[in-house]
């Protein structure tokens, strides 16, 4: 089953049998979205593809992050860098959950929250939607992506 046909419960599963309780941890967090109050953009940016294919009505998940234009993420991104500071705590429960499930996401994040946005963020939403839905259409949930696979 692809992790975009997956629900949050399946995902902290393959996080467990891998031994990964941190990184489940962190996943859990980061689906919680952010303790301030933010646009529904950011959270169906950062959030939604990690819920995958969450059923509970009204909530997003990787279907709305299907449905983002490249102009929205970017949006979303900007949006996220300039309220760095009050989304941090999020933003880093979602970098770690990242780091385990697809490396190459976990990078991107990390640039996001650094004290330097994006020289061209339309490259970098460009560049995190394509790699979130490689990670979506993946069987795997675990480790892919990285430097190491």
């Amino acid at each position: 089953m692809k992790n975009k046909n997956k629900d949050w419960k399946q995902i902290v599963q393959e996080l467990l049998e891998a031994g990964l309780e941190a990184a489940a941890w962190d996943y859990v967090t980061a689906l919680r979205g952010p303790d301030v109050p933010c646009e529904w953009l950011v959270k169906a940016t950062f959030t939604g593809p990690l819920r995958c294919e969450c059923t509970c009505q009204g909530v997003t998940n990787a279907s709305d992050f299907r449905r983002l234009s490249l102009e929205s993420i970017t949006e979303a991104s900007k949006f996220a860098y300039e309220r760095r500071h009050e989304l941090l705590h999020y933003l880093m429960h979602v970098e770690s959950a990242w780091r385990v499930l697809h490396r190459k996401v976990s990078f991107l994040l990390r640039g996001l929250v650094s004290f330097e946005p994006p020289e061209d963020s339309r490259s970098w939403a460009k560049e995190y939607r394509a790699l979130v839905n490689e990670w979506l259409d993946r069987e795997c949930a675990v480790g892919t992506g990285g430097q190491d696979d």
